[in-house]
């Protein structure tokens, strides 16, 4: 598959068209025109040169036909006029404020005030007197023009366009706006309920491995590779390049402290929501104009409802899975997929898109019907699945790596993965499918596969070159844990110890709490309970919450019914201090541990494995930070198994017994069974 890396400035005469194989023929929608860097650069000039580019290996073909030179060095203004936007969106608005004749010249569009510049055409997200008022903010910012769906008093200054239905609008003019920039590159579309970040940083290998720049929009971030002996560029959400405005006071830091909080500054930070019509646009320009050929993009079902891909043109669109998906969707369970299924209407061309279905879905059909017009791509995650194009004839699993043998229709091939987990069966299978969609050679796909090393907060293996493994996950429903934990079982591990919390503030949603506790309670050896980001919650309290899908069931266990005379499942400094010893000493008999501060219960889960365990953090995965009251605080699960990993072997070999609680001096505690605690 090819994929385009230009644009032509917005009304130039060039012809500009580029072409690329799949296999089916060639022809490609013709790209829009650029007007202005992604990354909020306003009244810029600025030229993009045109070069014919083969980024083809291996099978891999990328083929660019540029516009004429003339028109290539022709500079594009990074203004443009509002009506003709609307007119090439083919937008119907009711116009305020301005004279039929008349026009305005805007340099931006934001729907967020806080990332509204001077210049920008605003789009209310929201009607009524909230939307009326953000209006009258967003003109006192410099805002030029308003769009929304109801005339604004109040603004009468400025332009006000109303229109039917805002979320479309703002698809359509942003798609018009920054040049249709999903025409410019290869765009790939992966969507389901489970599994879409995880397929997404394989399929970003695996065309790096044919030496094709790739752009990532997900839910760990957006990136983009500009130079392959560089690191990623991280890009913000309206799709410049982000950089720290401020000192990152931990950089240097290996972990944090018992009970302390460090400072959240200097860091990364994106729309963990995921990206709406606006960014999704605003990304993709900033994606192709730092020089990426193709973009991998999640799409989650609540996107598609928000009408977010709407003006995206995507060559590739892949379902993962729908395991886990939430019941009753917005009253249906049918309604899930129906929504992810929208995202496969944009197939339409069977000469330069494809899709990608995974078989195993009874839920697809909805999927298939709407790709039935361009060649599809089916794989499996059943072994010996012969009715798929993509299937495992076998799988070993390790704790430590992933060995599977694919069959494909390009042939059989054998990769061995650092990533951990039956569940990895779906998004290497996955993977490999839309590799060859893109017509990627085998040999390709099979080095971008085990060139993954990790993938962020997804089963991320945490190795110091101990002999258990240590696993961070972003798990945080009673699916996705038990999703987890069955993984982790399948690899064939001695015991499976699981470090979980829930976040605060949860609403409706805290009951879940109980069933989260008792899904981790009856799946694993030995469970810390300790906390996530409290937020403006008691953090006692949410503990209180997790343990009661199984409190009754611990404190009626025969081994200790008859001792526990009050009721231990509390964070031992809960208890009056005299209780605390037999506090732990109860739960070390139950293996259920109660730990406020998520410092104390990594470390003490990595601490009291063994040979062939595994150690599961889950929960949140990739984020760095908590939120205690509303204020984020560095926090990195990651971070903190690494840095635990690296100081308990050493206090083990200085005579500490860490594989109970309270640590303990060997050594004092031959002389008194109750000294030596070195935890707290």
């Amino acid at each position: 598959m090819s994929a385009a890396t230009s644009r032509t400035s917005r009304g130039a005469n060039a012809t500009a068209r580029t072409t690329w194989g799949v296999g089916m023929g060639a022809g490609r929608r013709r790209g829009g025109g650029s007007t202005r860097r992604p990354g909020r650069t306003v009244g810029a000039r600025w030229t993009r040169e045109g070069d014919g580019v083969d980024h083809g290996r291996a099978g891999a073909r990328l083929e660019v036909v540029r516009a004429s030179a003339a028109n290539a060095d022709a500079e594009v203004d990074a203004e443009a006029l509002l009506r003709e936007i609307f007119a090439d969106a083919e937008v119907d608005a009711e116009w305020y404020g301005v004279d039929e004749d008349e026009d305005v010249e805007i340099s931006g569009i934001a729907n967020d005030i806080n990332a509204l510049l001077s210049g920008d055409l605003f789009v209310c997200p929201v009607g009524g007197e909230a939307g009326a008022s953000l209006a009258r903010e967003a003109v006192a910012a410099g805002a030029v023009a308003i769009v929304a769906s109801e005339r604004v008093e109040g603004v009468a200054d400025v332009p006000c366009a109303v229109v039917a239905n805002v979320d479309e609008a703002l698809a359509d003019i942003a798609r018009v706006f920054y040049g249709d920039p999903s025409t410019a590159l290869t765009a790939i579309a992966l969507t389901g309920a489970v599994g879409k970040t995880t397929t997404s940083y394989l399929v970003k290998s695996v065309f790096e491995a044919a030496d094709i720049k790739m752009g990532l929009v997900g839910s760990n971030g957006n990136y983009v590779r500009v130079d392959f002996e560089e690191d990623d560029l991280k890009l913000t959400t309206q799709g410049g390049v982000w950089e720290s405005d401020e000192e990152d006071t931990t950089r240097d830091r290996t972990s944090t402290a018992p009970g302390w909080l460090a400072p959240y500054r200097g860091k990364y930070e994106f729309e963990e929501l995921g990206a709406d019509a606006l960014q999704f646009q605003q990304l993709t320009a900033g994606i192709a104009d730092n020089g990426a050929n193709a973009a991998v993009m999640e799409v989650s079902a609540e996107q598609v409802r928000r009408k977010a891909t709407r003006g995206m043109n995507f060559d590739i669109v892949a379902l993962t899975s729908f395991e886990g998906a939430r019941k009753n969707y917005n009253g249906a369970d049918s309604e899930y997929s129906s929504f992810v299924a929208d995202v496969f209407k944009v197939l339409e061309n069977a000469e330069t898109q494809r899709g990608v279905i995974n078989i195993d879905e009874e839920d697809a059909d909805l999927c298939r019907e709407y790709a039935s017009g361009v060649p599809v791509v089916t794989y499996s995650t059943q072994i010996g699945n012969t009715a798929a194009d993509v299937y495992p004839a076998r799988v070993d699993f390790s704790l430590f790596e992933t060995a599977i043998s694919l069959s494909t229709p390009a042939g059989n091939v054998e990769v061995v993965l650092g990533l951990v987990g039956e569940h990895m069966i779906g998004p290497i299978c996955c993977a490999t499918a839309i590799g060859l969609a893109a017509e990627i050679s085998l040999d390709v796909i099979a080095a971008g596969l085990e060139a993954c090393e990790v993938i962020p907060g997804r089963m991320e293996l945490v190795d110091m070159g101990q002999d258990f493994s240590v696993l961070v996950d972003n798990a945080n429903t009673p699916e996705g844990i038990e999703r987890v934990i069955q993984s982790v079982r399948a690899a064939n591990c001695r015991r499976v110890i699981t470090v979980i919390g829930c976040e605060g503030d949860m609403g409706d949603e805290r009951g879940e709490r109980a069933v989260i506790g008792k899904v981790a309670h009856d799946m694993s050896d030995v469970l810390f309970i300790t906390n996530d980001s409290p937020k403006t919650e008691d953090p006692y309290k949410i503990l209180d919450d997790i343990c009661g899908g199984f409190r009754n069931e611990i404190y009626e266990n025969d081994k200790i019914k008859d001792e526990a005379l009050f009721p231990f499942l509390k964070d031992m400094y809960e208890v009056h201090e005299n209780a605390q010893y037999e506090c732990m000493r109860l739960q070390n008999l139950v293996r259920r541990y109660v730990m406020v501060d998520r410092f104390h219960a990594i470390r003490a889960a990595i601490g009291m494995a063994e040979r062939d365990d595994v150690v599961l953090i889950l929960g949140r995965g990739s984020k760095d930070y908590f939120v205690v009251g509303r204020e984020k605080h560095w926090f990195d699960d990651v971070v903190e198994a690494r840095d635990a990993l690296q100081k308990i072997g050493a206090i083990q070999d200085s005579g500490v017994d860490t594989h109970n609680l309270p640590w303990q001096s060997l050594a004092a505690r031959a002389t008194n069974p109750g000294a030596g605690n070195l935890l707290g």
